[in-house]
């Protein structure tokens, strides 16, 4: 118990950062530190009550109960989580349990002591609901069903043996009493299994960085002459059931819940550590590596100093960096957000707006952000010989981006006659499954191979 005590006490400091959040997991440990909370009173209370009422036994149980208390509040800071959800659930199912047959002092009383299997069978349903099936099923149906058989039996331990007690009129008693919880009960059920896809993909995310399950493919970009100039680092997340979930189903998702700062990080680690490792290989000095980066990395305190201390353990040039924004980005903080941009363009890094003409546009930050690339859609792209406003846009950002001295590439060409057309029109950047989709770093590794024998 001191151990516990002491657990608590050394990390109530922390205890902002240890529940700050949205994720299911922040919420999961905030519920089960208010659990706690609520245990411990209402055990203290209840074994001084039986103590003043000659009633040890029972007392003892709620003794049991206070520490379980202390146990339930120290797991909102520990790790093993899923354990101790575990011991919990069973350890105050077995306390109400023993509670229900021991505690026959209170016969007159006795139907509402049930009630708190009510609050554990709705609070597993709902709160542990993203967890596993048995947690977030198997076990509220194991308390309902116990409820149900006390309710309807009134079962106690007294003088040796068990004794049923049926209230009189039970028959009244159990239909009024019965149909109603149950139905309240089974709508929880319900509910808690309409959690949205969202809240899943958000626990299956987190869990999705913890296992390694994300990883990065190259897409080549190619200039007027197809000659390699370049990768786009893109994260991809390879779900162990699933197979690949599409990053326009999941990046919102992490933007939401915060999870894209961790998830930002790991990307530009590994796309630095992939750089130094075909760095030793291959001559590829001249090329550019694009990561994505969300307005949430841009506004993080932390993003400057972390980045430039990743850029330092690497030893990767600064100029060998293109970090892609969207036009999105520019709705936030806009002095803060051109303050980091303009720190890192004086130390070399390229910026480029991703997805240029679909989103919010204003062509003022051009001119107020130090940008050097604009990457036209692929929307735009892929309709320009059947849709005659696509093609005016087309030909016009890249006039625009001709006259602001500003490098154009276009993304999604998938032919050689788009390849032809966007040439001849001043666009010298391409990406596109007409060169190569996005590859695994072992596939990437070839296109540099055959770039390096050409040059």
């Amino acid at each position: 118990m001191m151990t516990w005590f002491i657990l608590g006490y050394s990390r109530l400091r922390n205890l902002p950062f240890t529940l700050r959040g949205d994720s299911p997991e922040k919420k999961l440990r905030l519920t089960l530190l208010i659990a706690g909370v609520s245990s411990i009173v209402a055990g203290v209370y209840m074994a001084l009550f039986n103590f003043s009422r000659d009633n040890p036994a029972i007392a003892a149980l709620y003794v049991f109960s206070s520490l379980a208390g202390i146990y339930i509040g120290a797991a909102a800071f520990c790790n093993g989580l899923k354990r101790n959800l575990y011991i919990i659930t069973h350890a105050l199912l077995a306390t109400l349990i023993l509670l229900f047959l021991l505690d026959n002092h209170h016969v007159a009383g006795k139907h509402s002591e049930y009630n708190y299997l009510i609050a554990l069978t709705a609070g597993a349903a709902l709160v542990l609901r993203l967890q596993s099936l048995y947690l977030s099923k198997i076990f509220p149906l194991i308390c309902l069903i116990t409820y149900l058989f006390f309710v309807s039996t009134g079962l106690i331990w007294q003088n040796g043996s068990f004794v049923l007690n049926v209230p009189q009129e039970s028959g009244f008693y159990l239909v009024n009493c019965i149909v109603p919880i149950t139905a309240l009960l089974m709508t929880v059920f319900t509910c808690s299994g309409n959690y949205s896809e969202t809240d899943l993909i958000k626990r299956e995310l987190s869990d999705a960085i913890a296992r390694q399950q994300l990883e990065l493919y190259y897409q080549p970009q190619v200039d007027s002459e197809k000659k390699l100039i370049g990768f786009e680092a893109l994260l991809r997340w390879k779900h162990p059931v699933k197979g690949f979930i599409s990053p326009e189903v999941f990046i919102p998702v992490a933007e939401k819940s915060g999870l894209i700062i961790d998830i930002g990080k790991w990307v530009l680690a590994r796309t630095l550590q992939q750089m130094d490792e075909w760095d030793r290989e291959y001559p590829i000095q001249h090329l550019v590596f694009s990561i994505n980066i969300s307005p949430l990395q841009l506004m993080h305190r932390d993003f400057t100093q972390e980045t430039l201390l990743t850029l330092s353990h690497y030893k990767i040039r600064p100029e060998r960096l293109k970090f892609e924004i969207t036009e999105t980005t520019f709705i936030y903080d806009q002095p803060r957000i051109s303050r980091v941009i303009q720190h890192f363009s004086q130390l070399g890094v390229k910026w480029a707006i991703d997805d240029f003409g679909v989103g919010y546009s204003s062509l003022k930050s051009l001119s107020d952000f130090a940008i050097d690339d604009i990457k036209i859609d692929k929307s735009l792209i892929m309709h320009i010989f059947e849709n005659d406003a696509a093609a005016i846009i087309v030909h016009k950002t890249i006039e625009l981006s001709r006259d602001m001295g500003l490098n154009v590439l276009a993304e999604g060409v998938e032919s050689e006659e788009c390849f032809e057309h966007l040439r001849s029109k001043g666009c010298h950047l391409f990406q596109g499954y007409h060169f190569a989709r996005p590859l695994p770093a072992s596939e990437a590794a070839v296109w540099i191979k055959k770039s390096a024998g050409a040059a």
